[in-house]
């Protein structure tokens, strides 16, 4: 682990760069770099999104995902903020839901869209590979700052944590953060591979929910239900609601498929939220 990534200045007064932060900012940049350049290879199209509104929208996926993954894992862990509130402030230390992130910023992406009038499936189709290879690269973050890791396990490549930066170690436990990277980036792959092949708007959003929805499904297993609770048959809360994604994802994918075989090359104008 390595949570600072270095200091400015002489400690204890300097000020500590963490890693976690630069991993975030870098994940951002890349994520709002990769949808710019894919809503370019689009220009032209029918319907077409404007490079600018991919920056406008990103600032406020951005700020609308940090805040509700914030807010969901204090919700979600609100035994640990109880008494210190104001902890719930400080995301450099760790503890940003993925659902919250998803949640927040997919809300705040509909707001935009409704506000200037673009459709919702066309961007969300250029956002979707961009989102799944930032949190990819946050994971990295997770890692070096020692949160968001696994169950104990006795495999060779199980890493102790320092559990409250203070040299509490813990047992040798699953590095779930490179779980999910690994396996985010894979999951970008199949998400390029599809682009390629686009057959319809919101495609790429509906299997963006499925594969970000597997993803968390599985880290749930290594980290044995570390921020959520069992509810039934062995499925922790989260694992429910991962497979509530997958199945209205699904749905989402059948009916789309049909509306996009009745509609001409382009034209999913029955489907925009944003009308004209």
């Amino acid at each position: 682990m390595h949570p600072i990534l270095f200091r400015i200045g002489a400690a204890p007064g300097g000020y500590a760069v963490h890693t976690f932060g630069v991993m975030m900012m870098l994940a951002f940049a890349v994520g709002i770099w990769r949808a710019v350049a894919a809503a370019r290879r689009q220009k032209g199209e029918p319907g077409d999104v404007p490079v600018d509104a991919i920056l406008d929208a990103g600032t406020w996926m951005i700020l609308a995902g940090i805040a509700g993954a914030r807010l969901m894992f204090i919700i979600v862990d609100w035994s640990s903020y109880r008494d210190h509130p104001l902890s719930g402030l400080e995301i450099w230390n760790g503890g940003l839901s993925f659902h919250g992130a998803l949640f927040g910023g997919l809300l705040a992406l509909i707001v935009f869209c409704l506000i200037r009038r673009i459709s919702i499936l066309k961007i969300t189709d250029l956002f979707a590979p961009s989102v799944m290879l930032s949190y990819a690269i946050g994971r990295i973050g997770c890692f070096f700052n020692g949160c968001c890791y696994g169950a104990p396990t006795t495999m060779p490549w199980g890493i102790r944590f320092n559990e409250d930066g203070q040299g509490h170690w813990t047992v040798p436990s699953h590095p779930t953060q490179m779980y999910s990277t690994i396996l985010s980036l894979i999951f970008f792959g199949v998400l390029v591979w599809l682009e390629r092949r686009k057959a319809f708007d919101g495609q790429l959003l509906c299997w963006y929910i499925i594969l970000s929805a597997t993803e968390r499904f599985l880290m749930e297993i290594w980290r044995g239900g570390v921020t959520s609770t069992v509810v039934a048959w062995g499925l922790t809360d989260v694992q429910f609601l991962c497979l509530s994604m997958i199945a209205l994802a699904g749905v989402g994918l059948a009916v789309l498929r049909r509306v996009g075989r009745r509609s001409s090359p382009g034209n999913t104008a029955a489907l925009e939220v944003a009308g004209h």
